[in-house]
């Protein structure tokens, strides 16, 4: 081997360790390379999830805020509507109590009246009708009634004295310390029997009297009305004694 060639393979030699460290120089700036670019692909892919993240938050918000915003549109609505109706229960109020103030007087005036129907009315169930009165008075000035309450118990009363005029019944009374039988016709008239079917009468209401009755005819007709009111007979078209047109006016 001559000088040229040794030269040449210690060229060779030397330049193939030049490339392979070069090489390997070159591996490991890739290596770094890849490794840098794997850190920051990963940095990229956190940045991204948070940016996901972020988004999401934002759009979980801006929602929320859209909400409430429709929400508190819809509370000002409510607000405005309660205020009115708070407006209109005021007002109520106050009709209410300017209708306190005359339902008052105007309940008196109706236990007034009814007072002076059983006493120009025929007397009967007087007591009965008078303890109603009474009880109507009470009523009316308790303070643990209340008002609506007040007005209907007077109405009861007044449906009551009104059915009388469409009824006929018999009851005992004692009138003057004796007891009878006695016959309600309505409010058209009033017949009395002594207990021993011997004394009948009539009221008078003209006079404010009793009325003696003689006629035997009449007498019986009376005792059928009786018990015909009791029902104790059927119901039978009968001749009464009856006031005289001057008392029925």
């Amino acid at each position: 081997m001559n000088a040229f060639t040794k030269i040449a393979l210690l060229i060779a030699f030397s330049y193939s360790g030049i490339i392979a460290a070069t090489l390997d120089n070159s591996i490991n700036q890739i290596e770094k390379t890849n490794n840098k670019l794997n850190t920051l692909q990963k940095s990229i892919n956190k940045s991204e999830d948070k940016r996901e993240d972020l988004l999401s938050e934002y759009k979980y918000v801006n929602q929320s805020l859209k909400n409430t915003k429709t929400y508190n549109s819809q509370l000002e609505n409510v607000l405005e509507s309660q205020k009115k109706e708070l407006s209109d229960i005021n007002q109520q109020i106050k009709e209410i109590d300017e209708t306190k103030k005359n339902i008052y007087p105007l309940m008196k005036d109706m236990i007034f009246s009814l007072e002076t129907l059983v006493k120009e009315d025929k007397p009967f169930l007087l007591k009965e009708r008078q303890s109603r009165i009474k009880r109507l008075k009470r009523a009316l000035d308790a303070g643990d009634i209340k008002t609506h309450e007040k007005y209907r118990i007077i109405l009861e009363a007044y449906k009551i004295e009104y059915d009388y005029s469409k009824t006929i019944e018999s009851y005992k009374e004692s009138i003057n310390d004796i007891t009878y039988n006695v016959l309600r016709l309505g409010r058209v008239a009033l017949y009395t029997q002594s207990l021993d079917l011997t004394k009948y009468a009539y009221y008078n209401n003209e006079n404010k009297t009793w009325v003696e009755i003689t006629n035997s005819s009449d007498k019986s007709n009376i005792r059928k009305a009786i018990k015909i009111a009791k029902k104790q007979e059927n119901v039978d078209l009968l001749t009464l004694p009856f006031l005289a047109l001057k008392d029925i006016k």
